[in-house]
């Protein structure tokens, strides 16, 4: 295993089990039902990390290898705790509209980067030979 595979899989373990942390915890969350689907979004998102790094072989990115697997790790991380914030915060209030900015923030950034990489990811995969 490569150091960018190994990390990719340390990432989506580690992801994973916080989420798993965090569904023990929904029912402390000020929203329940967006505290568990920021839990559903984080155990997805690991698993789909662990894929990719035993996937990671298959790919071709050559120089930009490093880039689009910290591009991934991040969007999908970002993604993971803008939903956990915005289960933190009741949905009134004058807090809400600077959670609810910064969330918008984050969730959009990462949701663009994470769509940035994936479609490195379709682009980067080798034809098979058969």
């Amino acid at each position: 295993m490569t150091r960018i595979e190994h990390r990719l899989c340390f990432a989506g373990l580690a992801l994973f089990l916080i989420a798993l942390l965090q569904g023990f915890a929904i029912p402390a969350f000020e929203r329940v039902d967006v505290a568990r689907a920021a839990h559903a979004t984080a155990l997805g998102s690991g698993t789909f990390l662990i894929a990719v790094g035993l996937l990671w072989p298959k790919l071709s990115f050559r120089r930009l290898a490093a880039l689009w697997a910290a591009l991934l790790v991040t969007s999908l991380y970002a993604i993971a705790v803008a939903l956990t914030l915005s289960a933190t915060y009741p949905s009134g209030g004058a807090d809400h509209r600077v959670v609810a900015a910064f969330n918008a923030v984050l969730g959009v950034g990462g949701a663009i980067a994470l769509l940035a990489s994936l479609l490195a990811v379709m682009f980067a995969c080798k034809p098979s030979r058969a």
